[in-house]
C-alpha cells in the first residue's frame, strides 16, 4: 500500500488543521495509508491533557477498517508522537518481506523429510527403525527352543548351566514396568490404637 494521493489543496488543508491554535478544540495529528485521520481534541476548555481519536475514512465500510499497530500505540498513549507516512510505508514493506520470508522458510521445512515419517526400506535390513524393542540374538535363541533346533544343545548342558540359562530367560521375560517388590513398608498393616499411660 502506498501513501494516499492528495492534491495540493488537501495538503494545505491538512497543514492548516495541524496547527494547535488556542481557540481550536481539535487539531489533526496525521493520517494513515487507508485515509483515516487521527485527531487530538480537548474534552473541555479547562486545561487538561488532550485526548486522541480516530475519524475513519467515509469511503471504507466500518467493518473493514484496519488500523496499524503504530497508530494503535499512539491512540492508547504508549507512543508520544504520531507515526509519519514514510514510517508507515516502511512498516508495510517490512510486513510484506516478513510474510515472503516465512513462506520461503515453510517451503524449506516442507521439503525436508520429517522425523515422524516411516523409515525407508533400506534401514530395515539393519534392523533399525522397524519398531522392535528386543534384540535379534535373544529372539533367535528362544525361537530355536520352540522349534526344537536347540534340543541337542540343551542335552549337552549340565544341570547348573541349565539353571543359569533358565534364570536368564526368566529375567528377560519379567516386565520392567511391573510394580517393584521389596519396599521397606510394603507388608506394614496398621494396628489398633492403644493409649499410653497417663502422666499426672
Amino acid at each position: 500500500m502506498s501513501a494516499p494521493s492528495s492534491s495540493p489543496l488537501t495538503a494545505i488543508w491538512r497543514k492548516w488543521k495541524t496547527l494547535e491554535l488556542p481557540w481550536r478544540r481539535r487539531w489533526l495529528a496525521g493520517t494513515d495509508l487507508n485515509g483515516n485521520t487521527f485527531w487530538y481534541f480537548k474534552p473541555s476548555l479547562a486545561f487538561t491533557r488532550p485526548r486522541r481519536i480516530l475519524q475513519n475514512n467515509p469511503k471504507i465500510a466500518y467493518s473493514d477498517i484496519e488500523i496499524s499497530p503504530s497508530w494503535h500505540q499512539w491512540l492508547r498513549g504508549t507512543r508520544p508522537t504520531p507515526p509519519s507516512l514514510p514510517e508507515q510505508i516502511q512498516d508495510v514493506r517490512r510486513q510484506r518481506d516478513l510474510k515472503q520470508l516465512a513462506a520461503a522458510a515453510d517451503a524449506r521445512w516442507a521439503a525436508k523429510p520429517s522425523v515422524l515419517d516411516k523409515p525407508r526400506r533400506g534401514n530395515l535390513e539393519l534392523g533399525v527403525g522397524d519398531g522392535e524393542a528386543e534384540g535379534t540374538v535373544g529372539r533367535r535363541w528362544e525361537e530355536g527352543q520352540k522349534t526344537g533346533s536347540g534340543e541337542r544343545v540343551e542335552k549337552e548342558l549340565s544341570e547348573g548351566e541349565k539353571g543359569e540359562r533358565s534364570g536368564q530367560v526368566k529375567k528377560q521375560k519379567e516386565n520392567p514396568w511391573a510394580r517393584q517388590r521389596g519396599n521397606p513398608g510394603e507388608g506394614w498393616q496398621p494396628e489398633a490404637w492403644a493409649p499410653g499411660p497417663v502422666k499426672r
